[in-house]
């Protein structure tokens, strides 16, 4: 049993945009080309890959603005404004 009186459970979701670029000496294959964009974002930049002679690089995230929440628990028990 909780410690707690209330329990107060929420989802946010958000669109966000993330940009990668992948530059590569041989044709990838949709597979290979995002296990490199996602390896890149994993090491935060850059990766390149001898195998396939290639290298990836994580230019970034545009952070959605426009968040919605759902009351998953416990709206009933919030104190009104």
């Amino acid at each position: 049993m909780s410690e707690y009186k209330y329990t107060y459970r929420f989802s946010e979701q958000t669109v966000d945009t993330r940009y990668y670029k992948v530059e590569s000496n041989k044709k990838l294959t949709e597979p290979e080309m995002r296990d490199l964009a996602y390896t890149a974002e994993g090491t935060g930049g850059d990766f390149e890959c001898e195998e396939t002679q290639s290298k990836a690089t994580f230019e970034g995230t545009e952070y959605g603005d426009d968040a919605v929440y759902t009351m998953e628990e416990g709206e009933e028990d919030l104190e009104d404004e």
